[in-house]
Order: C-alpha cells, then structure tokens, then sequence
C-alpha cells in the first residue's frame, strides 16, 4: 500500500546517499508465509514489519533488524515508527478549526495503532469540552482490508451514525476505514461533509480520489520513517552496539479533500442546500431548484443561509462553480470549452469573467501555476 511504498522510497535515499547496497526485496502480502530462503539468507541487515508467522525464524537469523511494526513494540529490536498521538491530534484540530462540535471516531480496536490514534483524537477534543462517540465494530478484521463482513459493517455503521447529533466531524483510523464510512454516510442519507465530515489517514490517493467524495486525510511521514530506519540498520552495521531509535516520526499535514472541507453547518435546511449545490456543480440550476431541494420558499432559504454562513446563496453557488473550475484546470487536461459546462457555466466568456472576478487570474494562468504544485498535498489545518 501507500504506506509502506514510501517507506521504501525514504530507504531509498537513504542508499542513494550512502550507499552502495544490494537490496533484496520481493513483494509480498503481510499475511504470506516466512518465504522459504529466509532461514539460510546470507544477508547484512533486515528492515521489516515483524509479524508473528515469522518473527521467530528472523531473529534465529542473528541478522540486525529494524522492526517498523505499529503495534505496540515487543519484539525488543530497534525500532521506527509514526507518531500516533500526532496523527490523532491533528485530525481532531482540522476538524475542530472547521468549527464541529461533535465528534466520532471509526477503528480498528484490535490494532494498538488504531487505539493510539482514538486515544490522541478523544483526548484532544475532550480537553476543548467536547464530547467524542466511539464506534464499536461487530467483526474482526485482517490486513489486506479483507473485512469478512462489509455489507453488514456499513449497515450497522450507517445505522449507529443516523442516531447521532450533527453536524460531526468523524476520524477514520485509516483511509479503508473513511471510504466504508463515507459509503455509511450514503445509506443513512447523510450528507458529506455538510453534516458529518470524514478525515482518514495514510493519504493512499487511489482510494482517497475515488472515494465520493474524495477523502481529506492525514500524511504519515513515510520516507522519513523509511530514511531513518535505513540510517539506523546503517549504524548497527558499522559495528554501533545499540544505537537510540529515532523518535516517533510526525506527519506531514493533511491532504485536504471535500469530505472536510466545510465549515461545520448546524441548521439541517442549509446542509441539505449546500449538498445540492455540492452533487450539482457541473450542471446548470436557479434558486428555486435549491429552494425545491431543501423544501423551505426561497425568501427563507435566503435568511436561514445567511444566519448559519454569513454569507448569500448567490455567493456559495459561484464559490462552488469555481471551485469545481480550479480542481478541472489542475487535475485535468480539458480545454475551456469542455470545462465550461462541466462547471455550471453557459458559455466560455461568461467562465473567464468569473473566473478573473474571483481569482483576480485567467483560468489559463492559474492552470500554468499550478501544474508545478501537484505533488505537494499537505495543509496543516
């Protein structure tokens, strides 16, 4: 996964740098077997997430081994891992900057990373005053997101979900976790992020990008765990007896996707609106289409978005429209003709005029600017 690739890209660097080793690697699923040549490998070092079914046979091997298991370290070999404490607390902080004032939390209780991350997460929002639910999973599950019963995961999620007050702002212990919830979140007609929004960890774009909609979720620092894990295994090599472990390693921000970014909206009538206005981007529509959606007349719809946004419908509708123009210029290759009506707009000059009116820049010139910026993904709120 994700994961574990950018560990290997930081390994990576760290050989480029220091190097040279031959590095023996075969992929393999967490849930194989010890691979059959293990026992007579004649290698220098090891760097490894020690799982059960062959920990034992790695340390008879006397090889030096860095152990990256997440799970609360036994295995007594050195060690790097991510700072579960600050992924939980930075999910709680975006979340909470978005202006939520409940909160859940969807994981993995078998697994002591998932606890960690509860464990910062709860705590963070319990020190603000509020109040954290925990959802309870009615099965087990293993790696490789093999859930032995997803249909009736969602189902009991959605229906745990429903019965809570909202707007919520929810933290998924990994990015698997926040696409079942947002798949929750659809059954139970719940609107994300309007009134739950749903953060995940490990950034695995794939996931995070197909999900609907797209997923926010926090960076782990993967090459960093990756690099010093490889310097370390690099000392222990050099003859250095027991050289300290790196510190646990903090993330790098937050990839920030639709399902968080909102600003948290108590009135039920305005998310209902903001969630038309969300599913309809790309196509063209009035007021009165909004008004019909969220069931109020259109005078009341006006005054009741104004109170819960403080600002007009005119002006979300426009801010949507730009929006759904700014992700097509930096994630797409279409020209401004196709753009147009996948937007909401009638015509091409009537896309640039709002365009520079809101941004101040021709879509052209954003499009250009921003073709360099694609792979930094982090915010730090």
């Amino acid at each position: 996964m994700a994961y574990g690739r950018e560990i290997l890209h930081g390994t990576v660097q760290y050989v480029r740098e220091n190097g040279p080793w031959t590095v023996f690697f075969e992929p393999r699923s967490m849930q194989d077997p010890a691979p059959p040549w293990l026992e007579d490998w004649d290698g220098d070092g090891i760097i490894t997430t020690l799982y059960p079914q062959f920990s034992e046979l790695i340390r008879g091997t006397g090889i030096p081994t860095i152990d990256l298991d997440d799970q609360e370290p036994q295995s007594g070999l050195p060690t790097v891992q991510s700072d579960q404490h600050a992924i939980g607390a930075l999910a709680a902080a975006h979340l909470m900057e978005r202006g939520f004032e409940r909160f859940g939390y969807f994981g993995y209780p078998q697994f002591e990373w998932s606890r960690l991350r509860l464990e910062a997460f709860r705590g963070a929002v319990e020190a603000a005053g509020r109040r954290c639910e925990v959802y309870e999973p009615a099965h087990a599950v293993s790696w490789g997101h093999q859930m032995p019963a997803w249909e009736a995961e969602v189902d009991r999620f959605s229906r745990w979900l429903s019965g809570l007050p909202k707007p919520m702002g929810l933290m998924a212990c990994n990015d698997f976790r926040g696409v079942q919830a947002l798949d929750a979140c659809r059954r139970a007609d719940v609107a994300v992020p309007e009134e739950v929004a749903v953060v995940g960890v490990d950034d695995e774009i794939l996931a995070c990008e197909l999900a609907h909609p797209p997923l926010s979720s926090v960076i782990p620092d993967c090459r960093r765990i990756g690099y010093e894990a490889a310097a370390l295994l690099g000392r222990i090599m050099a003859g250095e007896r027991r050289p300290p472990a790196p510190a646990p390693v903090p993330p790098k921000g937050i990839a920030v996707r639709q399902s968080s970014d909102v600003t948290a909206i108590s009135d039920p009538v305005v998310a209902d609106a903001m969630r038309f206005l969300r599913e309809n981007a790309s196509r063209r529509f009035g007021i009165d289409d909004v008004a019909e959606r969220a069931g109020v007349s259109r005078s009341t719809l006006h005054r009741r978005f104004r109170a819960a946004t403080g600002g007009t419908l005119h002006d979300a509708i426009a801010a949507m429209r730009i929006g759904r123009v700014k992700r097509l210029l930096i994630d797409t290759d279409l020209p401004l003709h196709a753009v147009a009506p996948r937007s909401g707009f009638a015509h091409v000059e009537y896309l640039i005029a709002a365009f520079r009116k809101a941004t101040g820049t021709t879509p052209g010139a954003f499009r250009r600017s921003h073709r360099d910026g694609r792979g930094d993904r982090s915010a730090s709120g």
